[in-house]
Formats: C-alpha cells, sequence, structure tokens
C-alpha cells in the first residue's frame, strides 16, 4: 500500500477511535467557523490547564477551562475542543458538543491508543461576550 495511503487508512482509523473514547451526544451541536480576535481586543480572559502534555492512553486526563472578565470575575461561555495533526482538524471532542458554562469548565477526558505517535493539538474555541477565542494545547499521547 501506498505510503500516501496507509496515512489516510490510520487517519481514519484514528478519528474513529476518538470519537468512540471520548463519549457521545445526541444533543450536541457544530459551530459555526468564527474569525479569532486577537487577544488585546477581547473583553475576557480564557486560559486552559491540563496535568501535562502527555496524556495515557485509556486513562482519564483532566482539563480546566476558566472564563473570567478582564477585572477577573467568572462570566458565561461556550466551549467546543477539536484535536488537530498540523492545521487539520481530525478529530471533536464529544463529538463536537458544545457546553455551556459559567467561568469554569472541568472534564476528563480519555485518549485512544490510535492516538500514540502523532503530534496533536487540542484546540478550546471559547466564546463570550460576542467574541471567540482558541486556546491550544500541544498533545502526544503515551502508552504506559
Amino acid at each position: 500500500m501506498p505510503r500516501k495511503a496507509q496515512r489516510l487508512v490510520l487517519l481514519a482509523t484514528f478519528l474513529l477511535a476518538l470519537a468512540a473514547a471520548c463519549g457521545a451526544s445526541s444533543s450536541a451541536t457544530s459551530a459555526s467557523a468564527t474569525k479569532s480576535t486577537t487577544p488585546s481586543a477581547l473583553p475576557f480572559k480564557a486560559t486552559f490547564s491540563a496535568p501535562s502534555h502527555h496524556p495515557v492512553v485509556n486513562k482519564n486526563w483532566p482539563i480546566t477551562v476558566i472564563v473570567t472578565d478582564l477585572s477577573g470575575k467568572r462570566i458565561a461561555a461556550t466551549l467546543q475542543m477539536n484535536v488537530l495533526l498540523g492545521s487539520l482538524r481530525v478529530g471533536q471532542i464529544d463529538n463536537g458538543k458544545i457546553y455551556h458554562f459559567v467561568g469554569r469548565h472541568h472534564e476528563n477526558i480519555t485518549w485512544p491508543l490510535s492516538a500514540v505517535g502523532h503530534p496533536l493539538t487540542l484546540q478550546a474555541v471559547v466564546k463570550a461576550k460576542g467574541k471567540t477565542k482558541k486556546l491550544l494545547w500541544a498533545v502526544s499521547v503515551v502508552k504506559k
């Protein structure tokens, strides 16, 4: 099988495994494409945190997103998370579910074996006060 075809098969397998491993929600809605605003023009602050950049296959990997106004008060926001390979979206957490929260969102993500060996990025798309901010977190999934 040619190398390019092998990559496509591997990518398709990864997408299916990621969708299955991250859970599903029948009430999930997809986010429309929006332009990110420069951080200095945003009326809010958003931060992403995780214990490391190396989640372990089939283990809970806790993440937290915190959104505040510029004075530090927690505000209403939405969050959708995507998995990127380079600049290409190859998956979505919880099948693209949009979470609505005030100030803090915490979740455990479980990564599939097919994610090992790929330089991935978890993209958290945060919307608040009519603006969008994309937070990026490099991920290298490991087996233990």
